[in-house]
């Protein structure tokens, strides 16, 4: 019998539908406060996305200040300042607004207004759980990281070249496919593998659990059928929200599980190759299934049936393993996944990431031990077949 953990938590409500960031600024005055902290990176500021989310608050009257300095991987001195512009103004909410960066900029953010010395504090290799009490709405604008419904926030140590994180508490999330429509084709892409690989390492882990097997199931058939018509059209309401709900259900997915060796791979290649992290996400992910598929045949074979391939239930937890990395590989040439000898590294550069891969602590979550040796192979692979 696999080890699990049978605990399935929400850490927040969630609000979705297209529209559902009107609601924003009554929310905020249903928790009482007076001064918000509306986060985002430029990319976000850029395409108008944040002013939808300032329009609602502007809509209840709700004052607000903004800061747009947030950067992908947010490092510990985003959040620093972040934080002190926070205390400055008497800020007692915080709205991120954005990718899993901006979000997990707020939620940090949230542990600097709790204890306000360096963040540095929180963010360590075993992530504490910090009693945050400032109220935190989470609004996505990516259909990836599920960040909004997670506890999680991952923040980097550059002066360590790790990414560490630290649990949180949250207090809404809003999901509004329209906003979604301006996504930029790659990263609509990394995100929609992200979302994969967070509801695929969930169903996984040495810790899955029947919920959120039964969410991850669910939002690997919407991806699979969704992501490459939100791809090739950008403006396919349809296709962003089933998307959006998609990523929402593997973000709940994998709150209590948590990822594994695949996601300890992706993190790898940001630190030290400074890939998104969906995109690393995205690579690693066919051969994290493939590895842990013999240990795990049962929830090779429901992720197959998920993603559409044909099985006969004869097949052999390695021959699933071999099916659903192969499926995956095809949906990430479809669209246009970019390998990382494109990117210019080698392959010796890359197996040289093994023991960033061992030492995270997700690789701890895997249902089969992974030793240097096993992480060259994997990361290898990585570079091999994709």
């Amino acid at each position: 019998m696999q080890t699990f953990r049978p605990e399935f938590a929400q850490p927040a409500p969630v609000i979705f539908g297209c529209g559902a960031i009107s609601v924003l600024g009554e929310r905020v005055r249903g928790f009482n406060c007076k001064k918000v902290m509306v986060i985002f990176d430029k990319g976000v500021e850029d395409l108008g996305v944040a002013k939808k989310v300032t329009d609602a608050l502007d809509a209840q009257g709700v004052d607000y200040i903004t800061y747009n300095g947030v950067v992908p991987d947010p490092p510990v001195s985003v959040v620093n300042e972040a934080g002190k512009l926070a205390l400055e103004h008497g800020v007692d909410c915080l709205v991120g607004v954005g990718g899993g960066s901006s979000m997990d900029t707020a939620k940090a953010v949230a542990i600097y207004l709790y204890d306000p010395v360096p963040v540095e504090k929180y963010i360590t290799q075993i992530p504490p759980v910090v009693p945050t009490t400032t109220p935190v709405i989470l609004v996505a604008t990516t259909a990836g990281t599920g960040s909004e419904c997670t506890r999680v926030a991952i923040i980097s140590r550059p002066e360590l070249n790790v990414k560490w994180s630290a649990f949180v508490n949250t207090s809404l999330a809003i999901v509004d496919p329209e906003l979604t429509v301006t996504l930029p084709k790659a990263e609509t892409a990394n995100t929609g593998l992200d979302a994969f690989s967070h509801a695929a390492e969930a169903m996984t882990t040495i810790f899955w659990n029947y919920h959120s097997n039964l969410y991850g199931e669910a939002a690997i058939r919407k991806i699979c059928k969704n992501l490459v018509c939100a791809w090739n059209e950008p403006e396919n309401i349809e296709a962003r929200s089933e998307m959006a709900l998609a990523a929402n259900w593997a973000g709940l997915a994998f709150n209590n599980p948590i990822t594994h060796v695949g996601h300890a791979s992706a993190d790898a290649f940001s630190c030290h190759f400074h890939t998104t992290h969906g995109h690393g996400c995205a690579l690693a992910l066919p051969e994290a299934m493939a590895f842990v598929a013999p240990a795990m045949p049962e929830r090779m074979r429901t992720i197959a049936e998920a993603m559409g391939i044909s099985v006969t239930g004869s097949e052999s937890g390695e021959k699933l393993g071999a099916m659903v990395a192969d499926g995956i590989r095809e949906l990430m040439h479809r669209v246009k996944i970019q390998p990382l000898r494109e990117l210019g590294y080698t392959r010796d550069k890359v197996i040289a990431l093994a023991g960033d891969v061992v030492e995270n602590h997700l690789s701890t979550y895997c249902p089969v031990e992974v030793t240097r040796a096993r992480a060259e192979y994997i990361l290898g692979r990585i570079y091999d077949t994709y």
